[in-house]
């Protein structure tokens, strides 16, 4: 921290700890990968790294608030339900009384006065129970609302803040739920390892505004090439991973092929500033889930291709070793 010139906070403690204990491996990997591209561990890539390993903070806080808020508006249905059967037990009671007295004989004052006395105690209890209907209504609104909330702090915890895709968090989750359904239906699932070349450098040359803006469009082109359930995700930093369910080696190898095409041949364009920053060139590892791995293997088979491809080059897609074990 000292030679990064970290502050010696909770946060950063956390981060180095892990780190070198080893206990989360993509915490490690991530940062190897920006030290391996040399980038600098400033004090805002280290709270990104903290933000995206250890803090569900914004998802823990709207389960906070909703958990109060849905507190609140049943204990306030509760409340009302409780008034209305205190009412409806002494409206009871007043029937039972009203009763015993149209046993005697009345005179025709005194029963217009008992006719009217029942209407007030009815009237009153109608009013009482349109009262717990609509607060029944707006609670039944407020938990809505609620329902929202929840869905779409969900969303955003499961979303990449800059280019709009699924995030780390989504990618390990999807790929959980890919994986047991190819067990379960016996059909192949293949995973595309995804790496922008020479990324620093054009970070380095044109400014990180532009290399923003080409995570961007690479993550929108990586959409536009998939279909149906395939996933693209920010894997990290420059690194993308798209999740193929449902399709084999050869296929995932030729969409692969399709994928860095069709990236390789547009044109970073800034409009605004009508400046053309090139082509953008990728590296992709292509893997294909086996049964009885763990996700750790098949992403470590797919991202050993893609640095396979690395070294080879660049600009080319490489399939995993299928003599490698499980």
């Amino acid at each position: 921290m000292l030679s990064d010139r970290l502050p010696p906070n909770p946060e950063n403690f956390t981060l180095w700890f892990v780190y070198y204990s080893g206990l989360n491996p993509d915490l490690t990997r991530a940062v190897d990968i920006a030290s391996r591209d040399g980038i600098a561990l400033s004090q805002s890539l280290a709270e990104e790294l903290f933000k995206r390993f250890f803090s569900l903070e914004a998802e823990a806080q709207a389960i906070r608030e909703t958990s109060d808020r849905a507190r609140y508006a049943l204990g306030r249905v509760l409340e009302q339900l409780g008034a209305v059967g205190s009412e409806t037990e002494r409206y009871g009671n007043a029937l039972v009384g009203f009763q015993d007295e149209l046993a005697q004989p009345l005179n025709l004052g005194e029963l217009r006065a008992m006719v009217a006395a029942i209407a007030a105690e009815t009237m009153g209890i109608v009013d009482r129970q349109l009262a717990l209907q609509t607060q029944i209504q707006e609670s039944s609104n407020q938990l809505a609302e609620m329902r929202v909330s929840l869905d779409s702090a969900r969303r955003e915890a499961l979303t990449d803040g800059l280019t709009g895709i699924a995030n780390r968090k989504a990618f390990d989750l999807m790929l959980l739920e890919a994986m047991e359904e190819a067990r379960r239906d016996d059909q192949p699932l293949s995973l595309l390892m995804v790496d922008i070349d020479h990324f620093k450098s054009f970070n380095d040359t044109h400014g990180h505004l532009v290399g923003d803006h080409v995570l961007k469009l690479v993550a929108r082109m990586l959409t536009e090439c998939i279909k149906g359930r395939d996933t693209a995700a920010r894997y990290g930093g420059e690194e993308f991973s798209i999740i193929l369910p449902r399709t084999n080696l050869d296929s995932a190898t030729r969409l692969a092929e399709q994928i860095r095409s069709f990236v390789g041949g547009r044109q970073i364009v800034n409009k605004a500033r009508n400046a053309n920053y090139g082509t953008v060139a990728l590296s992709i590892g292509v893997g294909q889930f086996r049964p009885g791995e763990n996700s750790l293997s098949l992403v470590r088979r797919a991202d050993e291709a893609l640095y396979r491809a690395k070294r080879n080059g660049r600009n080319r897609v490489s399939v995993e070793d299928a003599n490698e074990t499980v």
